[in-house]
C-alpha cells in the first residue's frame, strides 16, 4: 500500500517559514473545568469577584476585641482595665456587642462583634477572675457567664489587628485577568470567590511514540530494546504550558498500526504529536502515512536538533518530532510550545540571561541549539549527542548559534535562553567522569555540581576561576606538563571504582572550606 522508498528532504525551510505554518493550523478551543482540575490550564475570561472577601469584618489575631479609645492610655506600667463578656470563636455570629469599657475575647478569623473596632493582640493582655467554663448546649459566643477582667498593657488604634470585609478583594473587581495560568496561588484566589468551576482555554495534545525498538518504561529490556522516553517528558511538557495531554503509548514500525492509532488520536484531539519515524531513511514510515492519508506542510526544517521535523494536517494538525529524546524535548520547547501557549492566550516570557562561553564550540553549519549549563555566568556545552535524554536535563537553557558562524571561542559573549530557573550549586566540578559526582555528592554536606567538559577546557575552567576543581583522567604526560605550573595543585585521586583521576585546583583555592573537605574526604589519595 505504501511506497516505502527512501524520503528526501528536498529543500530544508527556514524557521520562520516553520513558525508561520504552525500559526496558521494550531487552534484552541474553550471548556468550563471544575476548579480542582484547572491546575496549570490557561483562563479563558476574566474572573470577577461576585462577593466581598473577607465577607465580614474579621479578628486577624487571637486576642481581645476592643473599642481602641478605650485603650489609648493603656501602658505596660499602666495597664486600662476592661470587663471581659466572654469569647467569640470563627464560624459564630456574636450575640453581643462592644461598649465602653466592655471587651470579648476573639479567636483569629473570627468575626468581630458590633461595637468593636480593634483587637488586642493576646500576648499585651492579662485576664483575672476568669470563669468555670460553661456546660451549656448553646453555642460557646452566646454562654452567658461570669464577668472577669482583663487588663490591657498596650493602647491600639482603630483598624488594627482588623480586616475589614472587602480589604482583601472588592466585590465586582477583576481578581484574575484572562489568559492566566492558573497556579496554587491562583487557584487559591478563586476558592475564596467561590468559584467551583471556571472556563478555561483548552487544546488536547495526543502523545504518540512510534518504533519496534520501544517497550514501555514498566517492562524489562531485551536485546536491541529501549525504554519510551519521548511519551513521558513531552506529555509533561505538554502539560507545562497548560494544554492537556492524551497518551496513545508505543505504536511499533507498522503502518496499518501506525495509522490506525494516529486517526483515533485525530478524532479525540486538536493536535498530535509523534515522535520517531520521521527521518529519511526507508524505514521512517510517518511521511509515507501522512503523505498517503493527508497533508504534508513541512518536512526538514533548517535547524540542529531537528531536521527530519514534520508538519501536516491529517484533519487535524500533526506534528512530527524527531525520535532522540533531546531532539525531540528541544524541538518541542523551542517551535510547539510557543505556538501552544499561543493560541491558549497565555503570555510566553522567555527567561534570557547574558553568560560568557566557557568552552570554544564548532558551528553545525546551520541554525543550531545549543543545550548549556550556567556556572558563574559561564555558559558550557552539556552535548552528549542527541540521543541523550540527560542532555536536557544536565542544561539550563540553550543557546542559538546561527549558520554563518563557523567557530565560537571561550570568552564569546552568548544569550541563554533558559529552560527554567537556573541552577545554584556550592560546589562545581569539571570534567566529572560518569558517576563521580554522585559518589561526591554523598560524600559532601554541600549542593556540587559536574559539568562535562574536555581535560584542557575543564584545566582552564579551574584557572579562570569559573569552577573550583578539575576531574580528569589520570596521564603521566599530563601530570608532567601541569607540574610545570606552579599555579595548579594537582592531586592523585584513586577512586572506588579504582580507576586514577587527577583533582586540579588553584594553589591559592586550598584554603577554602568546600576544598579542603573534597581533598579530606577523598581515600586512597597521594601527592606526586
Amino acid at each position: 500500500m505504501y511506497n516505502m522508498k527512501r524520503n528526501e528532504f528536498h529543500e530544508l525551510i527556514s524557521i520562520e517559514s516553520a513558525e508561520q505554518i504552525l500559526r496558521s493550523i494550531m487552534h484552541s478551543r474553550t471548556e468550563v473545568v471544575p476548579l480542582d482540575q484547572a491546575y496549570r490550564r490557561i483562563l479563558a475570561e476574566d474572573v470577577v469577584a461576585a462577593i466581598d472577601v473577607p465577607s465580614f469584618d474579621r479578628a486577624d489575631m487571637d486576642g481581645y476585641a476592643v473599642r481602641a479609645a478605650d485603650t489609648y492610655t493603656a501602658r505596660e506600667d499602666a495597664p486600662v482595665q476592661l470587663t471581659n463578656k466572654g469569647v467569640i470563636h470563627a464560624g459564630h455570629v456574636p450575640a453581643l456587642s462592644i461598649t465602653a469599657g466592655v471587651t470579648v475575647e476573639i479567636a483569629t478569623g473570627a468575626m468581630l462583634p458590633d461595637g468593636a473596632d480593634a483587637v488586642v493582640m493576646v500576648e499585651y493582655t492579662e485576664q483575672t477572675g476568669a470563669s468555670t467554663p460553661s456546660t451549656s448546649s448553646e453555642p460557646p459566643e452566646s454562654r452567658e457567664s461570669s464577668e472577669s477582667s482583663v487588663w490591657i498593657g498596650r493602647a491600639v488604634h482603630a483598624g488594627e489587628n482588623v480586616m475589614r470585609a472587602g480589604a482583601d478583594i472588592k466585590q465586582g473587581h477583576r481578581v484574575l485577568p484572562r489568559g492566566t495560568q492558573l497556579g496554587s496561588r491562583e487557584i487559591g484566589v478563586l476558592a475564596a470567590i467561590g468559584r467551583h468551576e471556571v472556563r478555561v482555554s483548552t487544546l488536547s495534545v495526543g502523545i504518540i511514540s512510534t518504533g519496534t525498538e520501544l517497550v514501555p518504561i514498566n517492562e524489562p529490556l531485551q536485546a536491541g530494546q529501549v525504554h519510551d522516553v519521548n511519551s513521558h517528558t513531552i506529555c509533561a511538557a505538554v502539560r507545562e504550558c497548560g494544554a492537556s495531554p492524551v497518551m496513545y503509548g508505543i505504536v511499533s514500525d507498522d503502518p496499518e498500526k501506525t495509522k490506525e492509532i494516529l486517526e483515533k488520536a485525530i478524532s479525540q484531539c486538536d493536535l498530535v504529536l509523534t515522535s520517531g519515524s520521521t527521518s529519511a531513511g526507508s524505514g521512517d514510515i510517518m511521511p509515507h502515512i501522512l503523505r498517503e492519508h493527508g497533508e504534508i506542510l513541512a518536512h526538514g526544517i533548517n535547524i540542529k536538533p531537528g531536521k527530519p521535523m514534520i508538519i501536516a494536517k491529517m484533519k487535524k494538525p500533526v506534528i512530527g518530532l524527531p525520535g532522540f529524546p533531546t531532539s525531540a524535548l528541544s524541538m518541542f520547547h523551542y517551535m510547539v510550545a510557543p505556538r501552544i501557549r499561543d493560541v491558549l492566550g497565555y503570555e510566553t516570557i522567555v527567561k534570557r540571561q547574558p553568560a560568557v562561553l566557557g568552552t570554544r564550540v564548532k558551528s553545525a553549519g546551520r541554525h543550531q541549539l545549543l543545550p548549556v549549563a550556567l556556572v558563574r555566568d559561564h555558559a558550557f556545552p552539556v552535548q552528549r549527542g542527541s540521543g541523550a535524554i540527560t542532555t536536557l536535563a544536565s542544561a539550563d537553557g540553550f543557546i542559538e548559534i546561527i549558520p554563518d558562524i563557523e567557530i565560537m571561542e571561550s570568552g564569546d559573549q552568548v544569550e541563554v535562553v533558559l529552560f527554567d530557573d537556573e541552577h545554584t550549586s556550592d560546589f562545581v566540578i569539571a570534567g566529572t567522569p560518569a558517576g563521580i559526582v554522585d559518589m561526591l555528592t554523598e560524600m559532601l554536606p554541600f549542593r556540587v555540581r559536574g559539568i562535562h567538559a574536555g581535560a584542557t577546557a575543564s584545566i582552564g575552567a579551574v584557572q579562570n576561576r569559573i569552577v573550583d576543581v578539575a576531574c580528569v583522567p589520570f596521564h603521566a604526560e599530563r601530570l608532567t606538563s601541569l607540574q610545570r605550573t606552579h599555579d595548579l595543585l594537582i592531586t592523585r585521586v584513586t577512586l572506588q571504582d579504582n580507576r586514577e583521576y587527577m583533582f586540579v585546583v588553584l594553589q591559592d583555592q586550598i584554603g577554602q572550606e568546600n576544598v579542603k573537605m573534597l581533598l579530606a574526604q577523598c581515600q586512597g589519595t597521594s601527592r606526586p
